[in-house]
């Protein structure tokens, strides 16, 4: 039985345009602090697939045998701490005047999305007044309600064709089109600005610039990771030198022989 960590983030955006409570960034916090994700990805997925270390996947890129996801780590930004959720749930109506809140959930219409929803929709009914309903629709309907602005919140996920984190980071720079909530952080867009022009020929400054990047994306919770994406497979104890990439093509096998 081998578990192989995909180049894949599965990822929960808020709508700020549509939805202004969440320009609040205790609420946003709130959100993300009341999902249990060890419970999602060992209860609920059961298919091999971890709790992420944040938005860039694990296992996907390193620079001097340091991986980015471990170098780029914010604990709060991926932790399950319901108290403190409730707090900053507490702390965000009260900054924007609210009392209660209802919102839709939104994602696509398998088994396995249906799954995903049920469980956030269960674990955000935790903080007080918070309602949420569930859209399951399917793949190309939410694509186009994601990309159109149509929902308040939605289950999106990303996966790299190249190992690099900047494949992950420049999906949340102000003005790009996959950035379905609209999140904006001038200090961010500077620092990706700065990956691909001034420090483009420098691998260490623009590695440097990445890892501050995700680092302020995670303390502004501008997206809450919910899971890395796995693929589980059986594979025969005689079978050697198949090589796994996170990235497309999925195995090599070019090195592959029989025992």
């Amino acid at each position: 039985y081998k578990v192989n960590k995909e180049a894949s983030t599965f990822y929960l955006e808020l709508n700020e345009k549509k939805d202004p409570i969440f320009k609040n960034k205790n609420i946003r916090k709130a959100i993300s602090y009341a999902i249990d994700r060890s419970q999602f990805v060992n209860k609920v997925l059961a298919d091999g697939s971890q709790a992420p270390k944040g938005y860039v996947p694990d296992a996907m890129s390193e620079r001097n045998g340091k991986d980015f996801a471990d170098q780029a780590y914010v604990k709060s930004g991926v932790s399950y701490n319901l108290a403190q959720a409730k707090k900053y749930w507490a702390k965000g109506l009260q900054e924007t005047g609210k009392k209660s809140v209802s919102l839709n959930l939104l994602s696509d219409d398998t088994d396995g999305a249906k799954k995903s929803t049920e469980f956030i929709q269960s674990q955000l009914t935790k903080l007080p007044g918070f309602k949420v309903t569930n859209q399951n629709l399917p793949f190309k309907t939410r694509l186009s309600r994601s990309q159109n602005g149509q929902f308040d919140m939605v289950i999106s996920a990303w996966i790299a064709d190249y190992p690099d984190p900047s494949n992950f980071l420049d999906l949340f720079t102000s003005t790009n089109s996959y950035n379905n909530g609209k999140w904006k952080n001038a200090q961010y867009d500077a620092l990706i600005k700065k990956s691909e022009n001034q420090d483009a020929n420098n691998e260490a400054a623009r590695w440097n610039d990445m890892v501050q990047a995700e680092k302020i994306l995670m303390n502004d919770q501008g997206v809450v990771p919910l899971y890395q994406q796995a693929l589980s497979t059986l594979q025969k104890s005689k079978v050697k030198g198949v090589q796994f990439y996170p990235t497309s093509p999925q195995y090599g096998w070019q090195n592959a022989y029989i025992k």
